[in-house]
């Protein structure tokens, strides 16, 4: 199958909103509900091929697919989805509050139950499910580990709580062990204020008892009432995990799933978030006239090195459309990342070229190592576009214009 995917106008739609609060209620000018809207309708067999699950089209941008648009699809969705651009995933509390580990990391919204959101929901998971299938698709989503859990069927700890929410966690602890502090049964009321209820990732609250928020926590049912907190918030968003399992199982058996530990499916399918450079190095090659001793090579690596994680993730989708580098050797299988060297008559005034499809760059011959530095940063930081192929495809791709892929216009 093949999809058209616009872009510009699901960033100038985003922007156009009153607040990003006005934007997330909708999402459907994301690219991902373009991709949705065209690839949601076809059997998801039909999607299950070898390399990739389809090919894009972007409008306004001459970009022919060879993978690099598909790879960069691929890239912005996932941008999107730990975005306020969609209102399906939320950063998790340990993000918000600063504390504990995972603090990139997104849950499911408690909150997004509406049809159009279950059918994303298991969008998603066909996505996963085509991550574990094909080469091409990758999902650089960081997600903890209560999510990945309930997809291949673990028990789910106390100790997931405290990998997306370790001051709630924290505070269960203190609760439990009060005593310990010197606060008996006759005090307790005079210090610890709460009722059967609890606040969920998303802000809502959720009675643990029926009428719960009537219901005062005491010194002796203190324990039942952490409890019932821990499992609550530890299922709070099962509505939608369950409908990102339907869109998994519905590309790989389930059967098969249980055959996974939850770190080996979110690795297969989402690969490491570490950028790590030596191992990028290990799959170089070098295009004519071009060896790693030469100054300018040196200052690319030198650069690569001083970026932040976030900014290697940054390089590898200018240079690839991934964010994150194959698992294993088996997964790099014959892929090379390839350095060219841009012939150019003032290289400090130009910015280095990549090619997505083929994973190579076009470095200019800096004089510094500084100015190779801020030519690539500039360069991964504004230069998202596929703009530069020449086949008649990407040409016609260029030539179209938002409103032949906007019906509502």
């Amino acid at each position: 199958p093949s999809v058209l995917l616009n872009r510009l106008r699901a960033v100038g739609r985003h922007r156009e909103g009153a607040s990003a609060a006005a934007s997330a209620t909708s999402g459907e000018h994301s690219v991902f509900a373009q991709l949705h809207e065209q690839l949601g309708r076809l059997r998801p067999q039909a999607l299950c091929r070898h390399d990739k699950a389809c090919r894009v089209n972007f409008v306004g941008e001459a970009a022919d697919d060879h993978g690099g648009p598909y790879r960069e699809a691929i890239a912005h969705i996932c941008t999107e989805l730990q975005s306020d651009c969609l209102p399906l995933f939320i950063r998790c509390p340990n993000g918000v509050h600063g504390v504990g580990t995972n603090r990139d990391a997104y849950l499911p919204s408690p909150s997004a139950t509406s049809p159009q959101h279950m059918a994303w929901f298991c969008f998603v998971g066909q996505l996963l499910g085509l991550a574990l299938r094909q080469k091409e698709t990758q999902l650089s989503l960081s997600l903890p580990s209560v999510v990945w859990k309930q997809l291949v069927d673990e028990p789910l700890l106390g100790s997931d709580l405290m990998a997306f929410d370790e001051s709630t966690w924290r505070s269960l602890q203190k609760l439990r062990s009060i005593d310990e502090e010197g606060v008996c049964a006759d005090d307790f009321a005079d210090v610890i204020f709460e009722t059967f209820t609890t606040q969920l990732s998303d802000g809502s609250h959720a009675e643990l008892w029926r009428h719960g928020a009537s219901i005062a926590v005491t010194f002796d049912n203190r324990d039942e009432y952490c409890e019932l907190v821990v499992q609550t918030r530890l299922r709070e968003s099962q509505r939608q995990c369950d409908a990102l399992l339907q869109g998994l199982s519905s590309i790989v058996p389930q059967r098969l799933l249980s055959l996974f530990t939850w770190r080996q499916l979110e690795l297969l399918t989402c690969g490491s978030p570490d950028v790590d450079v030596e191992q990028l190095r290990a799959h170089t090659k070098f295009g004519v006239g071009v060896s790693p001793s030469q100054r300018h090579i040196r200052y690319f690596w030198s650069a690569i090195r001083r970026f932040t994680p976030e900014q290697r993730s940054a390089f590898l989708r200018f240079a690839w459309g991934h964010s994150r580098l194959p698992i294993s050797a088996a997964a790099w299988g014959e892929t090379k990342f390839t350095l060219h060297t841009k012939q150019v008559s003032r290289p400090d005034a130009h910015y280095p070229v990549a090619h997505t499809c083929f994973f190579s760059l076009e470095l200019p011959v800096y004089s510094s190592a500084s100015i190779c530095y801020e030519r690539l940063l500039y360069a991964i930081t504004h230069c998202q576009a596929i703009d530069i192929d020449t086949t008649t495809g990407a040409r016609e791709n260029r030539d179209l214009e938002w409103s032949d892929s906007d019906s509502e216009s």
